[in-house]
């Protein structure tokens, strides 16, 4: 009798264990599947910035970098993500043309970048415009822009060749020009057919987005600087907050890729 009550306590020594944690026992598949559910831990986005004087932040009178500058701290309050590292390129005055070397440059930050952003082609146009001062017409901007575009393409596929998986990111051409240019008054659609052929040239790859800005500084001369060609802190404001948009369209594809 006394075997037969040890036994009994025994038992129910092992009920009070295996419930005390809840009221039944766990799984071990319940386990598995809590684990799975468990969020990623924040990571670090590294950005490369290319380009020109918009990269650079030429007219930023509050000197936060730009429109780069001011995208970090957007992308640093996005969850899934911990640090936004930058490392930027641009140069005042550069045209497509002097991108590659700087692309061959600084292969090892594009190999490791997660964004890759661009602003290039302005510099373009104005070398179309002061290389025919005296005989600017619509066609002559229509043949440098299929120009442009092949050139662009190059870019596209050199940066592709360095890193496969970044987010490239292409900022489109706005018009400064209406007033310095009043000889063309299809200013406006010279720079929108730009746009359009990046937008083609783009579309042929994955992991790009154009951000058009067109129609941002249509005038508004309050958001270009002084020498009314640069943005100014405003301008830029806008810029950041444009590509962040267009950015968190495709949230998938950085911050899906950085919690895999």
């Amino acid at each position: 009798m006394r075997r037969w009550g040890w036994l009994l306590c025994c038992w129910l020594l092992a009920g009070c264990v295996s419930l005390s944690a809840g009221g039944k026992p766990e799984r071990p598949h319940e386990a598995a599947v809590k684990q799975t559910e468990a969020k990623p831990l924040p990571k670090d986005i590294h950005l490369v910035a290319l380009g020109d004087s918009l990269t650079e932040g030429v007219g930023d009178g509050e000197r936060k970098g730009g429109y780069v500058g001011r995208l970090v701290p957007l992308l640093s309050a996005e969850d899934g993500v911990r640090t936004v590292t930058v490392a930027n390129f641009g140069k005042r005055g550069r045209r497509i043309v002097e991108l590659k070397p700087v692309i061959k440059a600084h292969e090892r930050e594009i190999s490791q970048a997660d964004l890759v952003l661009v602003t290039i082609g302005g510099n373009d146009v104005m070398n179309v415009v002061r290389s025919h001062f005296f005989d600017l017409s619509h066609e002559r901007f229509v043949k440098e822009a299929k120009a442009f575009a092949s050139r662009l393409d190059h870019l596209i596929l050199s940066l592709r060749t360095v890193n496969p998986d970044a987010v490239v990111v292409l900022v489109g051409l706005y018009n400064p020009f209406s007033s310095t240019l009043p000889n063309i008054p299809e200013i406006d659609d010279v720079i929108a057919e730009w746009n359009s052929a990046s937008l083609a040239v783009l579309s042929r790859y994955e992991r790009t987005i154009f951000v058009d800005i067109q129609d941002i500084f249509a005038d508004r001369d309050d958001l270009l600087y002084r020498d009314e060609f640069h943005p100014n802190a405003a301008g830029y404001e806008q810029m950041a907050i444009r590509v962040y948009e267009a950015l968190k369209e495709r949230k998938e594809w950085w911050i899906g890729r950085l919690l895999q």
